[in-house]
């Protein structure tokens, strides 16, 4: 990468991805079929109704065993939820109906050559800019077998195939609890479930990974692919204070970003996971005329479960932090406020001596809690009245002025799967003693002070703003100052005559008679020609 340049794609190069499922060996495990279907349903639908840039472009599944049969061609994933779902639906009813039968020689042979002719004739028909995007397929195999012999065919499949599009096969052997102990082959995999054997002779084309099987390691299989792992640019730079094995003067750390958890504002029902509700209503009325009229439920929160405070991960909190104090309605009754203001006032107490924070779930509002309105009741739940919504998590954190701190809490739906290997070992004498010295010039502060740290927000709001409203002021008056100093002129010919209320009148030979437009009058407020004596 030339480092000139600061910027890159929005998303890498996403493999289109075709999934090859063994109909022979799924057949023996009818709980381990009702496992992988609904992982895969789980994962699309949150990945066809994810916003933003398509994080999945294309999708494909088959099934082989003596041939191969195509149940999803390539489709796009986005905004494509039914299609995909009733291909599942086809997996499903295909696995459990097929008999079990002796394996082919050529079966996953001709499995992996249809997969990229298919691939070959959905690039051929497309336009050059989606050519472009879609570089590349990666084949996805999975079988409940083991994977020796699978692997020499794969190889063999590879040998004699056009690779140019092909990113990797990857073959996925998932250990089903039905099989015989003395057969399966230790796991490798790690609390994931999960590991991958990449040592293939077949030029790196070939990954070999073992799953677990359970419902948790297929789901994280398959939320993988919504992370973007494109290795062509790097994603962040950490820029140190300079020391004496830099080169130019740089000390730069260049660094890839990796999500932990989805953006809930990328996905339908935000509203269920954020208690800012500006933020969460900001498509329902961007205008202060519209948000007037309009209400939004008061959230409730059912408190489940105690964590200590230094047990909570940061890495799966998000969204903006609100303060909650006790509440000063005034509508309230003095007795109820008051036992309202001590109670909470234990509750941080007690979570302060204790070191403890609160996990609960918000409740979805109940329509029939808002006395018959309908108009209310449109307003106040969006989306459909009956319309099932999930539960959002949140933790609170006591802070020593007596209030607390909410924030958003990543949920199983939300968390995505952790892919690094990095591990903190054999780090150099060098980086070290180069690090060491950079950390040296650094200020060590007590405490950050968000009033000692600007943005520049102000000024970078008043220069784009302020100009653009100037630069529109000062077209309006000059559009204005034309129209009243450029006359009209009269035809060639033509002598000018004014009458009494100063218009010019072409007259003439040659003259033409034009009503002229009569000239602009300010009209005021009309005073009273009568004035009152103040005392009567």
């Amino acid at each position: 990468m030339n480092t000139s340049t600061y910027s890159r794609p929005l998303l890498g190069k996403q493999p289109a991805r075709i999934l090859l499922v063994d109909s022979e060996s799924f057949p023996s495990d009818p709980d381990m079929v009702d496992c992988l279907t609904e992982a895969i349903s789980n994962f699309f639908s949150v990945a066809c109704n994810l916003g933003g840039p398509s994080r999945m472009s294309l999708f494909g599944i088959m099934t082989f065993s003596s041939y191969p049969e195509i149940l999803l061609p390539l489709s796009h994933v986005k905004s494509n939820y039914g299609r995909i779902q009733s291909a599942v639906k086809d997996l499903q009813s295909a696995l459990k109906s097929r008999n079990s039968a002796a394996e082919t020689e050529t079966s996953v042979t001709r499995a992996i050559e249809e997969a990229c002719r298919q691939y070959q004739r959905y690039m051929s028909f497309n336009s050059l800019q989606v050519r472009g995007v879609l570089q590349q397929v990666e084949i996805v195999l999975m079988t409940l077998r083991q994977t020796k012999k699978m692997q020499q065919q794969i190889e063999e499949a590879l040998e004699s195939s056009d690779l140019t599009n092909l990113k990797r096969v990857q073959l996925v052997e998932v250990d089903s609890w039905t099989k015989d102990l003395m057969e399966t082959i230790p796991s490798l995999s790690q609390s994931s479930g999960l590991s991958s054997n990449s040592s293939s002779p077949t030029c790196g084309l070939l990954d070999v990974v073992r799953l677990d099987g359970d419902g948790l390691s297929l789901q994280n299989f398959f939320n993988a692919w919504l992370l973007n792992t494109d290795t062509d640019t790097e994603h962040l730079h950490l820029v140190l204070p300079e020391d004496s094995f830099s080169d130019n003067g740089n000390f730069i750390i260049r660094c890839d970003l990796q999500e932990r958890v989805l953006n809930p504002a990328q996905l339908p029902f935000y509203e269920q996971f954020t208690v800012h509700s500006e933020s969460a209503s900001m498509k329902t009325f961007p205008t202060p005329s519209k948000a007037a009229g309009m209400w939004i439920p008061i959230h409730r929160i059912i408190i489940t479960d105690t964590i200590p405070v230094q047990n909570i991960c940061e890495s799966v909190i998000f969204g903006v932090p609100m303060i909650v104090q006790a509440t000063s309605c005034w509508k309230l009754e003095w007795e109820e406020l008051e036992k309202n203001q001590q109670r909470f006032k234990a509750l941080c107490y007690l979570l302060m001596e204790k070191e403890m924070a609160l996990i609960g779930h918000i409740k979805s509002p109940d329509p029939s809690l808002h006395g018959g309105n309908k108009k209310a009741s449109k307003t106040l739940l969006p989306g459909k009245a009956s319309e099932e919504k999930p539960c959002g998590w949140y933790v609170f954190l006591p802070a020593p002025n007596g209030t607390l701190l909410v924030k958003g809490i990543a949920a199983k739906e939300l968390l995505l799967p952790y892919t690094g290997t990095t591990v903190m070992d054999d780090i150099s004498d060098e980086a070290l003693d180069s690090m060491r010295e950079s950390f040296e010039k650094l200020e060590v502060l007590d405490n950050f002070n968000p009033l000692q740290r600007p943005s520049g927000l102000y000024r970078c709001l008043k220069a784009k703003y302020g100009y653009e409203e100037d630069k529109h002021t000062k077209h309006k008056s000059s559009q204005i100052i034309d129209m009243c100093s450029s006359p009209k002129q009269p035809c060639p010919g033509a002598s000018l005559k004014i009458d009494h209320t100063g218009r010019r009148h072409p007259t003439g030979r040659g003259g033409t008679h034009r009503r002229m437009s009569p000239l602009p009058v300010k009209v005021g407020r009309l005073r009273s020609l009568v004035e009152f004596p103040q005392e009567l």
